[in-house]
């Protein structure tokens, strides 16, 4: 009975895994930037992710990152810090195959509000499910 229960378990995960939304990819994605997992952000984004961030704040500078850089950058964070990007509205544009979500959020570090802004995720349905390739945001 065991034998014939782990093959169907394996392939209702691997199965719920491929199933993802891109909604819940979204939802996911700020889950584990909030707790800083660092594999699941990987695992739910392209290898060649760009993110674009427009600094509002200072004369609208902007810059660029790759999954690496904005890896490295929560690995940085110290341990004790806590940070969470509060999604205060979702809007999307969904087909087959691309999905685009519109997030106006909040930014907090310790609980202190430090900055907000949109962010703009753009998810491109690949053999391996949902997956985000691309993040513009703006920081105010």
């Amino acid at each position: 009975m065991k034998i014939i229960l782990l093959p169907f378990i394996l392939c209702l995960a691997f199965m719920s895994s491929k199933a993802q939304t891109p909604s819940e990819v979204v939802d996911l994605f700020f889950t584990a930037l909030n707790s800083k997992d660092i594999a699941l952000l990987e695992s739910l984004s392209t290898e060649d992710l760009q993110i674009h961030t427009l600094n509002i704040k200072n004369d609208n500078t902007l810059s660029k990152q790759t999954l690496s850089e904005f890896s490295n950058g929560l690995k940085s964070i110290p341990e004790n810090d806590t940070i969470q990007e509060k999604i205060r509205s979702k809007e999307s544009i969904e087909s087959e195959h691309l999905s685009q979500y519109t997030l106006a959020y909040s930014f907090y570090v310790n609980d202190e509000l430090t900055h907000s802004g949109t962010n703009v995720l753009t998810l491109i349905n690949t053999e391996k499910g949902w997956k985000i390739s691309y993040i513009a945001d703006t920081r105010e």
